[in-house]
């Protein structure tokens, strides 16, 4: 989160509901809690673009002034929102090693924002902060701990895992919301993308894209984004792999 005009210490008291709540209104008429939740009813009906300050407060019977006293204003309010949809992950059903574990958390992070799209959609502001996506955090770098990566490089490998996940979610959003455009869906792109790209790649000019492509690495039989996406979690891992036994001294 920016220090600019934003009072960041206010927005982690927010974000750990350990600040004083608004006192006027009615008393418990009003809460936090309720103000997110509804602007969250909102995001996952009619996406981020449908959530203002304005229709929480209409959805809530309230006036838009009121809920400035709970919170300060929208970015702050889609921060709130990210953090309480976020949840907390199951590590209890994760495997035991490291690997296993760093799997179940790209999964499981997928799974969540491409159950929420929006959430894919909230510039982000700054690291993680709130509880619950501190437990996130935790679940990661627990899972690295016994790996003997020095700190730094746990926090790198966190930061990498992440932006991984977040831009396969983006890439797939994004070719799904453009289906209407080009009518063309993610699985349809593997059927004509090595076609198309064949019958324009002049090998003297893209020599190497046209030996690729004739190799049959744009095929025809066309996989799906999660079958991508584990396809390209496999050399985000093996890269954390090298990097353990390098640290370790090995090979």
């Amino acid at each position: 989160m920016g220090t600019g005009s934003r009072d960041v210490e206010r927005m982690i008291d927010l974000l750990w509901r350990t600040g004083q709540p608004g006192t006027r209104g009615p008393r418990g008429s009003l809460t936090v809690d309720r103000i997110v939740a509804t602007a969250i009813e909102i995001a996952d009906a009619e996406g981020l673009g449908g959530v203002s300050m304005r229709k929480v407060a209409e959805r809530l019977g309230v006036t838009t002034m009121s809920l400035y006293r709970y919170v300060p204003g929208k970015e702050d309010l889609l921060d709130l929102m990210f953090e309480m949809a976020s949840g907390v992950p199951d590590t209890d059903a994760w495997p035991d090693d490291w690997r296993g574990r760093l799997t179940a958390y790209a999964l499981d992070s997928r799974a969540l924002l491409l159950g929420r799209p929006w959430m894919a959609d909230i510039p982000l502001s700054g690291p993680p902060m709130g509880p619950n996506n501190l437990t996130w955090m935790e679940a990661v770098l627990s899972s690295l701990d016994s790996t003997g990566l020095p700190d730094d490089d746990m926090v790198g490998m966190l930061m990498l895992l992440t932006s991984f996940v977040l831009h396969d979610v983006q890439q797939q959003l994004s070719m799904t919301r453009a289906v209407p455009r080009t009518g063309v869906s993610y699985e349809d792109w593997g059927h004509i993308y090595g076609r198309t790209i064949a019958a324009r790649a002049d090998p003297e000019r893209f020599p190497t894209v046209a030996r690729v492509v004739a190799s049959g690495a744009f095929g025809d039989e066309a996989s799906t984004a999660d079958e991508d996406f584990l396809y390209g979690i496999t050399f985000v891992l093996d890269g954390i792999d090298s990097l353990i036994k390098t640290r370790n001294g090995g090979a």
